[in-house]
């Protein structure tokens, strides 16, 4: 099957689940809190459950994907998310709900690794960052779609109105598997990898660690914009609660718009660690601007708001190329599943307590802890390059005395 044919199915699959990932992100809380009746604290305990079950299957999963395949286990993980997704219209209580969100949300954190295995695994060279960005994007456009559709369901408000969300969400699950199944399998291993990949090759790559840890942990950025920025704007300044749903909004059709244009020449360990890096000072940078909105009146707190928006912004277009031409560029070949799942378990444990430390920071802290969160970014940037570096130069050394 020619590659346009196969771009042409994972972005359409990418986007058509963009649109259920932003309508369910839309109306999720709503509905269990509303229409089944569950409290605040037992989402976050039962989605906190999910999480960590997420973290401990993706490199499990990505070990199983070099074995199997990535295209069938990638296919398989749709389908359980789709029937996981109707299985929130039976949720009754705290324990149904932590088994459903086990499934649905661990699916959605294994599926991650393995969907970047299966670009890998289907593209070379240059166009698998490609790829990837083109993927990321189709996500964002989707999830803007998605939101708006969410908006119309909240405005509703209604049971129906939110069954009918979840089923349609759910139906874009089967869709994307549908299409992957029209794509062509990726090479599998001859056996599966020590304990699942918990003993595998990746794990084992202490280079490969080195230096994927300060750039996974710059995935801090998304609980920034997703906590760190809404309750700075509500809780110390003036501006009005918009403004941070606003950063949201431009957020993800930027992304949607320029995340391609941004990774097509990050396409080298060498220019993803220096784009990682870059990344971190733009992102410490975004959380000074931040502080200023608390001291002025509305007006001009809802100009800052927006600068730094853009700022972070563009941080997170720079970590993401940077992130993908790193791990792409030192994983080996043989064992994309499990160093993409391995990169997906990183990223996830970061997304899993990220939150949390924001919020303590800019809530408790207030101004402080924006400038914690500018040294914590900048502390993750400074050893980027040196440890991507030295991880390219050894891989290059054994690949030749392999060879």
């Amino acid at each position: 099957m020619k590659h346009d044919r196969v771009s042409t199915r994972l972005l359409l699959g990418a986007g058509i689940n963009g649109v259920g990932g932003g309508l369910w992100f839309t109306i999720w809380a709503l509905y269990l809190t509303r229409v089944v009746g569950l409290s605040p604290g037992e989402l976050g305990v039962s989605l906190a459950v999910a999480g960590v079950v997420g973290i401990g299957l993706s490199l499990p999963g990505g070990a199983i994907a070099d074995r199997v395949g990535a295209r069938r286990v990638s296919l398989t993980i749709n389908l359980v998310r789709a029937v996981a997704c109707l299985a929130f219209l039976r949720v009754d209580g705290m324990l149904a709900l932590t088994l459903v969100a086990a499934v649905f949300n661990g699916a959605q954190v294994v599926g991650s690794g393995v969907s970047n295995a299966l670009i890998t695994g289907l593209f070379t060279g240059d166009g698998r960052v490609r790829m990837l960005a083109r993927s990321r994007a189709a996500v964002h456009a989707g999830n803007t779609v998605g939101a708006g559709l969410g908006a119309v369901v909240l405005a509703v408000d209604r049971p129906w109105a939110y069954v009918a969300a979840i089923v349609g969400n759910a139906a874009t699950f089967v869709v994307n598997a549908a299409l992957l199944s029209g794509v062509p399998e990726t090479t599998r291993g001859r056996q599966l990898s020590r304990w699942a990949g918990l003993r595998g090759t990746a794990i084992r790559d202490r280079r490969y660690l080195a230096a994927m840890v300060p750039i996974t942990a710059l995935t801090a950025c998304w609980a920034v914009q997703s906590v760190g920025i809404p309750l700075w704007v509500v809780s110390s300044t003036e501006a009005p609660a918009a403004v941070a749903a606003t950063t949201v909004i431009v957020s993800s059709l930027l992304i949607a718009a320029l995340q391609s244009a941004v990774s097509a020449r990050i396409t080298t360990i060498r220019r993803g660690a220096r784009a990682a890096t870059l990344s971190g000072v733009v992102l410490g940078a975004s959380c000074l601007v931040f502080v200023p909105a608390a001291w002025v009146p509305a007006g001009w707190a809802v100009v800052i708001v927006l600068v730094g928006g853009l700022l972070h912004v563009a941080g997170e277009l720079l970590f993401m190329s940077g992130q993908w031409g790193v791990s792409v560029g030192l994983m080996r070949e043989e064992c994309r599943g499990e160093y993409q799942g391995l990169n997906a378990t990183m990223t996830g444990a970061v997304q899993e307590f990220s939150p949390a430390a924001v919020a303590a920071l800019v809530g408790g802290l207030g101004a402080e802890g924006w400038l914690v969160l500018t040294g914590f970014f900048v502390f993750c940037a400074a050893p980027i390059v040196p440890l991507a570096s030295r991880a390219e130069r050894l891989r290059l050394g054994q690949t030749r005395s392999n060879a």
